[in-house]
């Protein structure tokens, strides 16, 4: 895997507060892509990481097919195994580059019929990931709703090259730190619309400030799996201090493991916020989410990231997930609220990989890899 070398650090205005640990967990592309079962000669084989049946596991590689994928999980009252979403998280490398794809599939659902052309593209999905020396990060995704990108400043020295895209939306750091470890930082992007070649050659005249929080820690995951992961949260917006959340009233939390790369991804809301097409409250959305019985609770425990963000423990209740962030200093806190949540850990075997591989290849734009 190729790790590109920043010539400059004024793209990110980060504030690391990284717990004193001994040891890390190595680099985060091995939390970004999923693992492949290997017999005694290195040879990817079939299994799932983590398993029992699984007594060697390493990092997919380019090109290689494989044999598993991961789903989201149905409702409870619906009678099926897996939801209607597979993923595949690999290394796809084009010219002289490599990134990270991780796909979004629509699955028919059971008990439907198939469409007459399976390899719709409209109906699928990617994220592009990669990382520098300094962090992980996404680089844009695709959707058969929008084509976006997420510009950085590093646009300024780098109009025609995928390095624009670099730390537009962080996830942490490049070296994963130890279990129990948290940082943050404040980082400069803009969302753009289109296709990434589509955008070169200009850059945004101004830039929004989006807060990240990163913390290591080991999470219950909907499938029972009990797995080390990297925890990050990417805030709408940051204070101006980049202390806190500031005025943030959204907040996507992605989360990333060795073993399957990412594999669950939460939407959280201030509890004020009002949903602008359906106005419907977050309160509404969060308890619609609960009924749905999809996704498990989203355990976290208390963490301080900054001397004014302390994050409260989840509140698992009957109707709601909900957490409180508070700012010691100024006694100012909020309740947030769980309204979206997606686990990818219902892992099943993937008879047709070669295929699958195939068809995630072919989803992200040139643009990425330039």
């Amino acid at each position: 895997m190729k790790t590109f070398l920043l010539a400059s650090v004024t793209a990110a205005m980060a504030a690391s507060m990284t717990s004193a640990q001994p040891q890390g967990f190595g680099p985060i592309a091995d939390f970004m892509v999923m693992d492949v079962c290997t017999g005694p000669d290195g040879k990817a084989v079939s299994g799932v990481p983590g398993d029992k049946g699984c007594q060697r596991h390493r990092d997919i590689a380019p090109g290689e097919t494989p044999h598993y994928t991961l789903q989201n999980f149905p409702a409870p009252t619906s009678g099926c195994a897996a939801g209607p979403v597979s993923k595949i998280n690999v290394p796809v490398s084009r010219f002289t580059e490599t990134r990270i794809i991780s796909s979004t599939l629509r699955q028919v659902p059971c008990g439907k019929a198939a469409p007459d052309d399976d390899d719709d593209l409209e109906r699928n999905g990617a994220s592009i990931q990669w990382h520098d020396d300094g962090y992980g990060f996404i680089m844009g995704s695709y959707s058969p709703v929008s084509l976006s990108s997420f510009e950085s400043d590093l646009c300024a020295a780098n109009k025609d090259s995928s390095q624009r895209f670099f730390r537009g939306w962080v996830i942490g750091p490049a070296e994963v730190p130890a279990l129990g470890a948290t940082g943050y930082g404040v980082f400069q992007t803009k969302l753009q619309k289109g296709a990434a070649s589509a955008n070169m050659g200009a850059c945004a005249l101004r830039y929004s400030r989006a807060l990240t929080t990163w913390t290591v820690d080991k999470i219950t995951y909907t499938s029972g799996r009990d797995l080390i992961s990297v925890v990050s949260s990417h805030y709408s917006r940051g204070a101006p201090d980049g202390q806190s959340p500031g005025e943030a009233m959204q907040m996507e939390q992605t989360f990333w493991t060795r073993e399957f790369g990412l594999s669950r991804w939460e939407k959280w809301a201030r509890e004020d916020w009002v949903h602008p097409r359906s106005d419907k409250s977050a309160l509404d959305l969060a308890a619609q989410l609960v009924a749905a019985g999809r996704c498990s609770p989203p355990v976290h425990s208390p963490v301080t990231f900054t001397p004014a963000m302390q994050i409260g423990g989840t509140d698992d209740g009957a109707e709601i997930y909900s957490r409180i962030i508070s700012n010691p200093g100024t006694g100012e806190q909020h309740k947030w609220v769980m309204t979206l949540c997606e686990d990818y850990t219902n892992i099943s075997s993937l008879a047709d990989g070669a295929k699958v591989l195939n068809r995630v290849s072919t989803l992200a734009d040139d643009g990425y890899w330039e």
